[in-house]
């Protein structure tokens, strides 16, 4: 299938799942509310390396009230469905386009598969925030997406 018509498809998908969930989900932990950029992936071993974006490269998600969430990586558009509490952030359904992406937006998507709860399907990440406008999300204990608000 072209690009451009899976971008199209993926858009008005997303578009559809914003308008169908409407306002009724409430989000328990409204800090994670907004836009960020990712700036640091670390999922290797403890030890291992942490990568950042290439200069210019932006990996940027949106968490709306209603329980989505949109976002780009240089090469891709993604959405879902997310829910978090006061300590875990779930995300409990991600849609995307299929373009191979750089090494560091190939890293994010692993950390959504690497987060993935056998329980419940959903990639789950342990919240931590710094001064507001930081955040790790946190899974397997040392690996994490570093983002920083918009």
């Amino acid at each position: 299938m072209d690009v451009g018509l899976r971008r199209c498809i993926f858009t008005f998908l997303c578009i559809a799942l914003i308008a169908c969930t409407g306002d009724d989900v409430d989000v328990d932990n409204q800090k994670i509310i907004g836009e960020w950029q990712v700036t640091a992936i670390h999922n290797s071993s403890p030890s291992g390396p942490t990568l950042g974006p290439l200069t210019g490269e932006i990996i940027s998600i949106i968490f709306f009230q209603n329980g989505t969430f949109e976002g780009t990586t240089s090469a891709n558009t993604f959405g879902g469905e997310f829910s978090a509490t006061d300590t875990t952030l779930f995300i409990e359904e991600m849609i995307t386009t299929e373009v191979a992406d750089t090494v560091f937006g190939q890293a994010f998507y692993e950390a959504f598969e690497g987060s993935r709860s056998t329980d419940t399907g959903f990639s789950e990440f342990e919240l931590s925030f710094q001064d507001g406008n930081l955040l790790n999300l946190e899974y397997q204990n040392f690996k994490f997406l570093g983002l920083q608000k918009q």
